[in-house]
């Protein structure tokens, strides 16, 4: 065999193995779905760069529904970003940094007071309820939800049952007239039958769920003592640890089994509340965020079903290739900016007259999933809107953006104070919040917020003629009935809620109008005023 036939030989050689693992390659890689295949043109290299207007158009489209997913997506990252506390809380129920209530996989942890001011784990919680929350991965097993048998008349309680999503799946307590005892909440592949202890099965369209409870308490010792007692029986904890008879818990003692994540003290959050604030939703990893709630999620509700193939699609497209790859996660920071712009309180919502604002759908998104990613930016988790409705905003009566250098004032008429159905627990609230939504770490008088709280605990000064107003400031005010009523606010730019649980009828259909929030003028620090807790 001379030099030339061996070297022909040689190539044929390589040719055959090359052709064999090519085969072998095609046998064990199966093709992509054949929506992400559908994205290249069938003739991309037409002359004259033919195929480039094609090529180009498809790119618009795959980045349009790229941020349309974006948007659908964001809650459904958060809530499962979240779930990282089953790790951190595996040993059991307590709280996260000491300020948080977690737990282990289905299993919710409780506060023995309200959320710490301080906290910058979770933007625009309330002042009035005592919390407990949880996750759940019903994909693993079915939960227990435990509702209070024993209630004082007219206390709110309510435990709040949403979907990866935020969509708000069940909702029981006072308002509802939820009977006492336990509930099976179950994942959408769930088969069995209830078991006879239970009152009911609660099924979820989602696998991972959050739970979370509110026990309400005024500013009294007595109030939050009322509220702890039906907080310790409302409960969620996997089925595979339930027993007869009811499982209540004491939550002060849950609540002093502080967990702090590694390099973290309760020092280091006492002198710096921002020193954990973390990014739940990381525009720089979405895609990789979102592939990990769908492979989790595998069912979805039919409101985000179609949605849900699509992420796929864009999932499976950026893993295809590495242009798509980039394509896609420029559309993701894109769509991150956008919704962080447009999700400020001086905007989300429409108008509910007096310059408030609010998402009439609250809770209860449907296919609205730009309202529930503002939602998500602002105040996530807010409850369905026929037990509590939010009334935010972020300017004053003439539209100018709220300042903490100014004064203003808010007026209630005589008798004209929000008509929540005390029947049912029924309450309302006014909160303030710093330009990033959380409440003030250090309120000079101890208040972050005016209401009923306030009420009960008899704090507040009415005018003669029966009317109460409500003076807004930084600085604390020279006039001893205005200091009475002083809700402090930060020194920089801020935002106010009004938060009305059981509403009536009137709040509901809007007949009822909140009263506006006037500027009186700079805030001025009175002779001889004190910043003590009135």
């Amino acid at each position: 065999m001379n030099a030339r036939t061996k070297t022909t030989s040689m190539l044929a050689s390589v040719a055959v193995t090359l052709l064999v693992g090519v085969t072998v390659y095609a046998q064990t890689s199966p093709p992509s779905p054949y929506e992400v295949r559908a994205f290249t043109p069938a003739h991309p290299d037409l002359a004259r760069s033919g195929g480039v207007p094609a090529q180009l158009a498809n790119e618009e489209y795959i980045e349009a529904l790229a941020r349309l997913v974006y948007y659908w997506g964001y809650p459904s990252v958060d809530v499962m970003t979240r779930t990282s506390q089953w790790e951190t809380m595996k040993q059991g129920p307590g709280t996260v940094l000491g300020i948080f209530p977690g737990g282990s996989v289905n299993t919710g942890g409780c506060l023995s007071d309200y959320m710490a001011p301080s906290q910058r784990m979770v933007v625009t919680p309330n002042n009035d309820t005592i919390y407990m929350s949880g996750f759940a991965d019903l994909g693993r097993e079915p939960a227990v939800i435990q509702t209070p048998t024993s209630v004082p008349k007219q206390h709110y309680w309510t435990i709040q049952i949403a979907d990866v999503f935020t969509n708000v799946i069940h909702q029981i307590g006072s308002a509802a007239g939820t009977p006492g005892g336990k509930y099976l909440l179950v994942g959408p592949d769930w088969k069995g039958q209830k078991p006879a202890e239970f009152i009911d099965v609660l099924r979820m369209p989602t696998n991972v769920g959050w739970i979370a409870g509110r026990s309400f308490a005024a500013h009294t010792p007595e109030a939050k003592g009322e509220a702890l007692a039906v907080l310790g029986q409302m409960r969620m904890f996997p089925l595979s640890q339930n027993q007869p008879g009811p499982q209540p818990v004491d939550c002060k003692a849950v609540a002093r089994n502080a967990v702090f994540p590694p390099g973290l003290t309760a020092e280091m959050i006492a002198a710096d509340p921002y020193a954990f604030r973390p990014e739940w939703v990381d525009p720089k990893t979405f895609w990789d965020g979102l592939e990990k709630v769908l492979a989790a999620n595998p069912t979805v509700g039919p409101s985000d079903a179609a949605m849900a193939d699509q992420a796929r699609t864009l999932i499976a497209l950026r893993k295809s290739d590495a242009s798509y790859k980039d394509l896609l996660d420029r559309a993701a920071l894109a769509a991150d900016v956008s919704l962080h712009a447009n999700s400020r309180y001086e905007q989300v919502g429409t108008d509910a007259g007096n310059g408030w604002q609010r998402q009439e759908n609250g809770g209860v998104w449907g296919s609205d999933w730009f309202g529930r990613a503002q939602a998500a930016v602002i105040y996530i988790m807010v409850n369905d809107h026929r037990e509590a409705i939010y009334f935010i905003r972020g300017t004053d009566a003439k539209g100018a953006l709220l300042e903490g250098r100014n004064t203003y004032t808010m007026t209630f008429a005589k008798d004209a104070l929000p008509p929540m159905d005390r029947s049912r627990g029924g309450f309302w609230s006014l909160t303030m919040y710093d330009k990033d939504y959380f409440m003030l770490a250090n309120s000079p008088n101890g208040r972050t917020n005016i209401g009923t709280v306030s009420l009960d605990a008899n704090e507040l000064k009415f005018a003669p003629d029966g009317s109460l107003t409500i003076t807004i400031a930084n600085a604390p005010p020279a006039d001893p009935v205005a200091r009475a009523n002083w809700l402090p606010a930060p020194d920089g730019q801020f935002a106010l809620i009004v938060r009305a649980y059981v509403p009536t009828q009137s709040v509901q259909d809007g007949s009822y109008k909140l009263p506006n929030v006037e500027r009186a003028g700079p805030s001025t620090v009175g002779v001889g005023a004190t910043a003590g807790r009135q």
